[in-house]
């Protein structure tokens, strides 16, 4: 990729569309592209892959609020989701959620699934509809001093702060602001990035927050339209995932923002979406991974009570600790007491508990903490 594409504002002078070096950036992208194939080659049922998505979409919408400062959590997502009463979170934050999860399903997720199965070669253009409408969205219901949803902004903001590399005043006229949208749409839309989906999705996202065209919600707008770009382009799961890396490394990327401004380059920024995508399919392969782990257990634990290595009441113990949760911690005690344990032992002594258990350990099913706690061996079968 070479050249920059430069347009004169009315007010806010020179503004300089420029693609990354991608020289400095082919180690990343060649990582990117293995372990987006890595994935894409795993087996995965169909239900697999609809309660992944679900997970991370549920993880992705808290994590993007919470840039944005809404203290929303992955389960208070799902609360809101399935219409449970959450009353710890105000009202804004609440319809916030709600928006977001309009967003991902019924935006992203819809178009994403008519891409797949028109089975889409190259990547759908972009227009300012789209990200009107992503924003319309993203800000329904919430009130704001200035902001009217799907429509841009005619005044002056400013973004970012010290401690993130300094604050930068986008164009600030209506007149400005649309003249750039018209040209960013041309350029993102132009030939020169139709074989790089993961970068013409980041740089989206990049000037979409360069030119900040809204009062309100500019980040998630930006955030969502990447996600869309990815998705539409055949790129499952790292559409959601992103968002999960960009929090955890909020400042970082707050940064590779206000490096690539100041240095009117878009490299840096590009660079940590790459970044943050190596790492996000690494998590997701893990997730993948995870749920094959658990389909596999379940024929191994089959197979022990089948040679009577265990018994059926030991085998509805495992069963039981992998369908619930197969992290969970619990003491011989808990078993006789403790709800789900109860299901299986509640007319068990408590000496036969303590069988099962000695049975589990050396069959290596189970793993002993301190203090007598016990949690499923998840790593029997690696020997």
């Amino acid at each position: 990729m070479n050249g920059a594409k430069e347009v004169m504002t009315f007010k806010s002078g020179k503004f300089v569309f420029h693609y990354p070096k991608v020289d400095d950036l082919e180690t990343l992208l060649a990582q990117v592209r293995l372990l987006n194939e890595m994935v894409n080659d795993i087996p995965l049922l169909p239900q697999w892959a609809s309660q992944i998505d679900t997970e991370i979409m549920y993880s992705s919408i808290a994590s993007t609020a919470r840039i944005e400062g809404n203290p929303i959590t992955e389960q208070g997502v799902k609360q809101i989701a399935q219409q449970e009463d959450t009353p710890e979170y105000s009202q804004k934050h609440k319809r916030e959620t709600q928006n977001l999860l309009i967003a991902y399903k019924d935006f992203v997720e819809e178009l994403g699934k008519t891409a797949w199965r028109r089975q889409v070669k190259q990547f759908p253009p972009l227009d300012e509809e789209i990200i009107k409408n992503i924003h319309e969205i993203v800000t329904f219901g919430i009130s704001h001093e200035s902001n009217i949803p799907g429509q841009y902004r005619n005044g002056e903001v400013h973004v970012g702060d010290k401690a993130h590399g300094g604050v930068y005043r986008p164009p600030r006229i209506l007149d400005d602001i649309k003249t750039l949208m018209k040209e960013f749409i041309s350029w993102i839309n132009g030939e020169e990035l139709q074989t790089q989906p993961i970068i013409r999705a980041a740089l989206a996202h990049y000037y979409l927050g360069v030119i900040h065209p809204f009062w309100d919600g500019n980040g998630r707008t930006a955030r969502i339209l990447e996600g869309l770009m990815l998705e539409t382009s055949g790129i499952r799961y790292l559409s959601k995932e992103l968002s999960n890396y960009y929090y955890l490394h909020v400042d970082d990327y707050y940064n590779a923002f206000s490096e690539s401004i100041n240095t009117k380059n878009s490299t840096p920024f590009v660079g940590f979406v790459l970044k943050a995508s190596v790492a996000s399919f690494l998590a997701i392969k893990e997730k993948i991974n995870f749920r094959i782990k658990i389909l596999v257990l379940k024929d191994y634990y089959q197979e022990l009570q089948q040679q009577k290595k265990i018994t059926r009441r030991q085998h509805d113990l495992l069963s039981l600790l992998l369908d619930k949760s197969s992290d969970i911690t619990f003491t011989a005690n808990d078993m006789l007491t403790k709800h789900p344990f109860s299901l299986v032992y509640r007319d068990t002594s408590q000496r036969a508990a303590q069988n099962d258990l000695k049975k589990l350990l050396n069959n290596h099913c189970l793993a002993m903490l301190e203090n007598k706690v016990y949690r499923l061996n998840l790593d029997v079968l690696n020997g």
